[in-house]
């Protein structure tokens, strides 16, 4: 699997594996492939029933982790606020300078609240959009 984790020195590497391991492990709903986030290639992408949600990027200026539940769910946006003040956050992703800056045990809370909100309708909009 070709990503972009492959240019990135073992410190970085490590701790993006371990945003990786943690997707795979608490949504076991989703598949991994390698495509791209809107301008971005070679994200790990994370797809539920073929739709969309969630990816880890790396761009010229940060690293990102996008999220169609954050971004579907406001509150999961607002529990991150709360609790963090070095990521930048957008509707839905959260920005990062270094891996340092998300500190793995809040990664794990979000993927935790991201698991218990119902996906099915976002993949219901999706499959609509398809046909």
């Amino acid at each position: 699997m070709n990503s972009f984790l492959e240019s990135l020195d073992t410190e970085d590497r490590i701790k993006m594996e371990q945003f990786r391991s943690v997707i795979l492990q608490i949504d076991n709903k989703v598949v991994e492939t390698v495509s791209n986030i809107m301008s971005i290639t070679n994200a790990l992408v994370y797809e539920q029933e073929r739709v969309f949600k969630y990816g880890l990027a790396q761009t010229k200026h940060h690293f990102t982790f996008h999220s169609m539940v954050m971004y579907s769910n406001p509150d999961i946006s607002d529990f991150i606020k709360q609790n963090s003040k070095e990521i930048r956050i957008q509707k839905g992703c959260i920005n990062f300078t270094s891996p340092d800056e998300l500190p793995i045990d809040l990664f794990k809370r979000i993927m935790v609240l991201s698991v218990e909100k119902d996906f099915s309708q976002i993949i219901s909009h999706y499959n609509k959009k398809k046909r």
